[in-house]
């Protein structure tokens, strides 16, 4: 599948340069309900889940994947206001989810069971799951233990490899060039696209500039 990952420019040349992706733990996700969406009503649900939310981010990160580029919110959200870039990816279906957004939070059918097969259920669908007012990002997600990743000081990163091929490179409308020619010869030799995004004239979405002389630069 294609998926897409939004940067500031500054970052996603970073990301180029390195070949590698930004692994996030939970607890450093920009959504204060992620693994949190169950109704936490009930105290002892609540109790549980805090601390269930805790273990998790322990060990496990995220690789946060969009079904498309042409979403102008997430380019002013993610990419600078459009300044910055977005990198398409091919990744194998069976290791990407789909988030489902839903509007109210998960009801348990009591309180929580902690069997391992209840255990493994649950955490699937808190995982998958986020409020709909989310659901402009049309978010696929990989996860990757975090003891299996690049450790920078509090970082994680995951290095492009056969499972997250990078196949394309965005361009943002507002993007200014730097000086990478070398970095995108380097990038085209091993089969990388590149094109630059506009404004739709009729709609509200991006779309691919096809003039040649208003394509941006790396």
């Amino acid at each position: 599948m294609r998926v897409y990952k939004f940067y500031p420019a500054k970052w996603g040349r970073e990301a180029l340069s390195k070949r590698r992706l930004k692994v996030s733990p939970i607890d450093e996700l920009n959504d204060p309900f992620e693994y949190l969406s169950l109704d936490l009503g009930n105290k002892s649900v609540r109790a549980w889940a805090t601390q269930f939310r805790k273990i998790v981010s322990q060990d496990k990160g995220i690789i946060s994947f969009s079904k498309n580029w042409h979403q102008p919110l997430m380019w002013a959200h993610y990419s600078d206001s459009h300044k910055g870039l977005a990198l398409g990816f091919e990744v194998p279906d069976k290791l990407l989810f789909k988030i489902n957004y839903v509007e109210n939070r998960i009801k348990p059918e009591s309180d929580v069971d902690v069997s391992k097969s209840s255990m493994e259920g649950l955490i699937q669908k808190l995982l998958r799951t986020k409020h709909k007012e989310w659901s402009y990002e049309d978010e696929y997600r990989l996860v990757r233990p975090l003891d299996n990743c690049i450790c920078e000081g509090d970082k994680f990163f995951a290095a492009f490899n056969e499972t997250t091929v990078l196949k394309e490179v965005i361009l943002g409308a507002r993007y200014e060039t730097s000086n990478s020619d070398q970095l995108s010869s380097e990038l085209q030799s091993e089969g990388v696209t590149f094109q630059t995004a506009r404004a739709e004239f009729k709609g509200f979405r991006m779309t691919p500039q096809k003039l040649a002389r208003l394509q941006k630069q790396l």
